[in-house]
């Protein structure tokens, strides 16, 4: 049987282990002494809510309001570039102090993530207890960037939101876990023959691989690796595969994109050559 790797659970479905983390080591929870087994910190993700784009813009023009006033008030435009900053320090203060739900901080360790949840305490995560990540970044109406973490042998995945910096945490996570995935993947196409993808709607062989679309209707694809002409991780954290004869991408949410993607050029590169 092949690994299955699925937006909502990252699952072997052959042996024992996990995909990427084979033997991984579990979770601690509460303990400073599991932080103290990761490392030296690296740096801190701390907590914010940034306010939603209309609300920045009326706060915003409050103060042109206020800064003109001022100004016309003195008698002069000095004031002006004082007034912008202070506006600028208050609106980033206020979103600092403003409640949000979820984690109050994560520390990245040379060693893996502790995490800080609002009512204290802290569980620690070892680099090699991540199964999978996946990260959106937001879209338009308010929707806010999170992203989720697989720890090995969890059934719900790990949710993050309203951290500073939270699409870099995930770069970086990449960076760090993406050749373990990589090399996971290649080992389960060596041993079983093949690797499916979002609940098998992507298998792929040394050969090649096959798409079989969502709606019952739609022809299953299949392409030789020859056919293929690249794979990579977009910026919205999907796989997307281009062919010679399709003129759009084939874009899946798939944990771990780019080790996907790399897993993908991989093969096509040892097909061509």
């Amino acid at each position: 049987m092949a690994v299955t790797w699925s937006p909502t659970r990252v699952r072997s479905a052959g042996a024992s282990g996990s995909a990427g983390a084979t033997g991984a080591s579990r979770t601690t929870t509460g303990t400073s002494g599991g932080a103290g087994r990761l490392g030296p910190v690296v740096r801190v993700h701390r907590r914010c809510r940034p306010l939603s784009w209309p609300a920045r813009v009326w706060l915003h023009s409050c103060g042109v309001v206020v800064s003109v006033a001022v100004c016309v008030a003195l008698g002069g435009w000095w004031p002006s570039p004082v007034l912008a900053a202070a506006a600028v320090v208050a609106v980033s203060g206020y979103e600092r102090l403003r409640p949000a739900p979820g984690l109050r901080s994560v520390r990245v360790h040379e060693g893996g993530l502790v995490l800080v949840p609002a009512e204290g305490g802290e569980r620690s995560l070892p680099w090699g207890a991540v199964e999978a990540t996946e990260y959106s970044p937001g879209g338009p109406r308010g929707v806010p960037e999170h992203g989720r973490i697989w720890p090995a042998g969890a059934d719900e995945p790990l949710e993050l939101a309203y951290l500073r910096g939270l699409g870099a945490l995930f770069r970086e996570l990449e960076e760090r876990l993406s050749p373990g995935f990589r090399a996971a993947l290649h080992e389960t196409l060596r041993t079983e023959g093949s690797v499916r993808f979002v609940r098998g709607r992507l298998t792929v062989t040394a050969g090649g691989l096959v798409h079989r679309p969502p709606h019952p209707l739609a022809a299953t694809e299949a392409h030789r690796w020859a056919e293929v002409r690249s794979a990579r991780a977009s910026g919205l954290g999907e796989l997307e595969i281009r062919t010679h004869s399709a003129g759009l991408p084939l874009a899946l949410a798939v944990p771990n994109a780019r080790a996907a993607a790399d897993f993908l050029e991989d093969l096509r590169a040892a097909a061509a050559g």
